[in-house]
């Protein structure tokens, strides 16, 4: 699998700004425990050597809906908070009066205020103005990992939550904020792992100009030949 970029990467520019900013705006996100840490170590592992973790599997769903992210039908269930992955793609600081079409981007933190030096750093294309407000960017649409193909659904099996990553034993870098996807309910063997994007779960569609489709995780599975299966599931 291309996208093989375990976790995102602060560089140290924009770490001094979001830790800046964080005790400006006394930001302090929960902590992920000592067994998702471990968690998060084995995971992180596999996604660099394979792309994809051993029980999962990443199949084209066809009708111009791209990829889909499967639990092996041979694979125990996903239980219900389970760490599935960070979320990982590319950092930026984005201009928050501006429009952004990042379908595969969120954005942990916002309304931060930059010096003259770090605008000119982080935003060469305007002018300095000291009041501009900049949301932090995570960006999957080019670099990152199996997460960036888990589909939109207005019934999820799994969430996203902004969290901190402690300093650990493992070789995993610390980091004060991070996207990591937990499982919202159990996930059965053949079923779709699906999150929703945004907080208002139907506001997703409407933002990028595309027909609502109602996923489900029923309603593309993985048979036991690991063939796709497409099933009628509107409720």
């Amino acid at each position: 699998m291309k996208f093989k970029l375990p976790r995102q990467i602060l560089s140290k520019e924009l770490m001094k700004i979001v830790s800046r900013e964080m005790r400006k705006q006394k930001i302090d996100f929960p902590k992920i425990s000592r067994s998702e840490v471990t968690q998060l170590a084995r995971i992180s592992k596999e996604i660099c050597k394979r792309g994809l973790p051993k029980n999962l599997i990443c199949k084209k769903l066809g009708q111009d809906l791209g990829y889909g992210i499967f639990l092996h039908p041979e694979a125990k269930p996903i239980e219900k908070g389970c760490l599935i992955a960070s979320y990982a793609g590319e950092l930026s600081l984005i201009c928050q009066n501006e429009p952004d079409d990042g379908t595969y981007a969120f954005t942990p933190i916002e309304d931060m205020e930059l010096s003259k030096e770090e605008q000119i750093l982080f935003d060469p294309r305007h002018v300095f103005r000291p009041k501009r407000l900049y949301s932090l960017k995570v960006d999957g649409l080019k670099n990152g990992n199996f997460t960036r193909f888990i589909n939109h659904s207005e019934r999820p099996n799994v969430i996203a939550y902004t969290l901190a990553v402690p300093s650990n034993p493992y070789h995993l870098a610390s980091s004060p904020v991070e996207i990591i996807y937990f499982a919202k309910k159990a996930i059965h063997p053949g079923e779709q792992l699906l999150v929703c994007y945004e907080d208002d779960e139907k506001s997703y569609w409407g933002a990028n100009g595309v027909k609502p489709f109602p996923m489900t995780p029923k309603t593309f599975q993985i048979s036991k030949k690991k063939k796709l299966v497409q099933f009628n599931h509107s409720r």
